[in-house]
């Protein structure tokens, strides 16, 4: 399978996919919404970018705009300020990687759950490890982006956890497993997965995700084993 995931991972990103040069000047040939979502688009990748270098604290607007090669007033024609605008991509990014994961993963066939949840991680680590600015950002600043992203980040765990759920009906389906796991089991393996990758973040870099593959796996078949009481 390790031929397999290689093919898989470059379609996946946890940045937004967005253009990053300015759009051309004058007639373009795009509508006031193309332009507009290309717009948002790049904002929200420039922000992933900046805060992923230089930390949430010290990410200001200026940082922003100039990475995404837009105007100041562009920008707060779209969002209200900083916060927001990471809000928005912490959202977007993970919503783009868990839906490109889910079209991948769980359209397989003739995988095993062990194969699927195995295939699921070494997709994202690898992509977590290519992408290291973003990876930081993703877990490690939105703790420092304060308590307005709290309900960010809960939501963003719902997702997760409805991605695993899914993966594990598959299971069901083809008699790898006999029920549906716990779903508040299944809470507490993503809180301890946001724990491991941050914690390989400080400790080895983001090149060094793609280790913790055979962990997550173990980890998360044995948790999905257990059914909800």
């Amino acid at each position: 399978m390790a031929g397999d995931v290689e093919t898989y991972s470059g379609d996946v990103s946890v940045e937004t996919v967005g253009e990053q040069g300015p759009l051309p000047r004058g007639r373009h040939g795009l509508t006031r919404e193309q332009v507009e979502a290309s717009q948002y688009r790049r904002l929200c990748t420039a922000v992933l970018d900046a805060v992923g270098e230089l930390g949430f604290a010290a990410t200001t607007v200026a940082d922003i705009v100039t990475r995404a090669q837009v105007a100041r007033r562009t920008f707060y024609s779209v969002f209200g300020g900083k916060d927001e605008c990471f809000a928005a991509a912490y959202d977007l990014a993970v919503g783009a990687a868990l839906e490109q994961l889910r079209e991948t993963v769980t359209g397989l066939e003739g995988v095993n759950f062990a194969e699927r949840v195995r295939i699921s991680f070494e997709i994202y680590l690898n992509v977590l490890a290519l992408q290291p600015g973003a990876a930081r950002a993703l877990y490690v600043e939105t703790l420092a982006a304060g308590p307005g992203l709290v309900e960010h980040r809960l939501r963003v765990h719902e997702r997760f956890a409805d991605y695993i759920m899914a993966v594990a009906r598959i299971g069901v389906r083809d008699g790898d497993l006999t029920a549906e796991p716990d779903r508040q089991m299944i809470d507490m393996l993503l809180g301890g997965i946001d724990d491991r990758v941050r914690a390989c973040l400080h400790q080895k870099g983001a090149q060094a995700l793609p280790e913790l593959v055979p962990l997550f796996t173990r980890t998360a078949i044995a948790i999905a084993s257990t059914p909800a009481p």
